[in-house]
């Protein structure tokens, strides 16, 4: 059969080579508009202020890196696009330098409660009470921390604002993707081409 078998394993990984170079990242000025799409949907949905997490949503909105980790690290987005980043004193500096969306950074020492400054940030922003949209992917200690320092608000999913987001791609998302699906395609081939009598199923998947 055309394509299948032919070729060792040897070979194929010589003649395999890298096209992550190719693939143009996401840039500020998308960023900056996804930021302005979430607050057009926090204005239409009445949504005062919106939190996002360390993790794939606080990226995909500001651009910024940040694993979640056991202290409270994220951003806080009001509908006027004012942004609030909310991490641990001694990191501040590192947020700055992974900063790409510029907002102000309130830090918590050790000894304060970071659910305690986000529930002041928000009364300092006009936010005194109602429900405020938490990132789904929110670890429950956050949720829990701030459930338990007040009682003027409720914390709902901000899935409708986050996904609502996400679910529409732009032409550098789409290329993106589809850069990932032809590498996938080329690692196809190249397993096809190694195919044999007799080869193992480990031999393949290592060679994936």
């Amino acid at each position: 059969m055309i394509g299948i078998g032919g070729s060792t394993i040897k070979a194929e990984l010589e003649a395999i080579k890298s096209t992550t170079h190719l693939v143009k990242p996401i840039q500020k000025a998308e960023f900056q508009q996804r930021i302005d799409n979430a607050c057009k949907l926090m204005q239409k949905q009445n949504v005062p202020a919106l939190y996002l997490h360390a993790g794939t949503n606080l990226f995909y909105f500001t651009g910024m890196k940040w694993n979640s980790s056991e202290r409270m690290v994220g951003a806080l987005l009001f509908p006027n696009g004012k942004l609030i980043y909310i991490a641990p004193e001694f990191e501040k500096g590192t947020i700055f330098d992974f900063m790409l969306i510029k907002g102000t950074v309130h830090g918590w020492e050790e000894h304060e409660s970071p659910y305690q400054l986000f529930v002041e940030i928000l009364k300092k922003n006009g936010v005194k009470e109602g429900e405020i949209s938490m990132d789904e992917a929110t670890p429950f200690f956050v949720f829990d921390g701030i459930i338990n320092c007040q009682n003027s608000y409720k914390l709902v999913s901000a899935k409708a604002i986050t996904a609502g987001c996400r679910m529409i791609k732009s032409d550098a998302e789409i290329a993106i993707m589809q850069h990932a699906m032809n590498m996938t395609l080329e690692v196809h081939k190249a397993v096809a081409r190694i195919l044999r009598v007799g080869i193992s199923a480990k031999e393949v998947t290592d060679f994936i």
